[in-house]
C-alpha cells in the first residue's frame, strides 16, 4: 500500500513537470488592427518583402508561424500585394495610408489597418 502511494505521488510530481510545446515567438515591429478590433502583431522584413505572424498556441495545437511574402510583380497603384507561404490563395493587401484587405479566395473576409512600431 505505502509502495502504491509512493508510485502515485513520484507519477504526479513528474507529470507536472511535462511541458507542452511552446508557441513560436517573433520580433515585433508592427501589428494589423482588423475592423473586429482583435491586434494581431507581426514581423516586418527589413526589406518589406515578407511579413510574419505567429499563430496562437491553442490547446491541442501548438501554434506556428505565418509568412506572406510580396507579389513583386502585383503593385497596384499605392498597395502592396502579398501571399500567404501555407495557403497560396490568401492574399494581403497592404496600401501607403495603412489600409489592409485580407482576401480568401478571392473574397475580402477581413479589413484593417496597419501601425507600424517605432522604436
Amino acid at each position: 500500500m505505502k509502495g502504491k502511494i509512493i508510485a502515485i505521488f513520484g507519477a504526479v510530481l513528474l507529470a507536472g513537470c511535462v511541458q507542452g510545446p511552446r508557441a513560436p515567438s517573433i520580433n515585433a515591429n508592427g501589428a494589423i488592427k482588423w475592423a473586429s478590433g482583435v491586434c494581431e502583431e507581426m514581423h516586418i522584413s527589413e526589406s518589406g518583402s515578407t511579413l510574419t505572424f505567429t499563430a496562437p498556441q491553442e490547446l491541442l495545437a501548438p501554434g506556428g508561424i505565418t509568412i506572406f511574402s510580396r507579389i513583386d510583380s502585383a503593385r497596384n497603384g499605392n498597395c502592396e500585394h502579398y501571399y500567404s507561404e501555407g495557403a497560396v490563395k490568401t492574399r494581403m493587401q497592404i496600401c501607403d495610408n495603412g489600409e489592409v484587405r485580407l482576401i480568401v479566395e478571392g473574397q475580402v473576409v477581413n479589413v484593417g489597418s496597419l501601425a507600424k512600431y517605432v522604436y
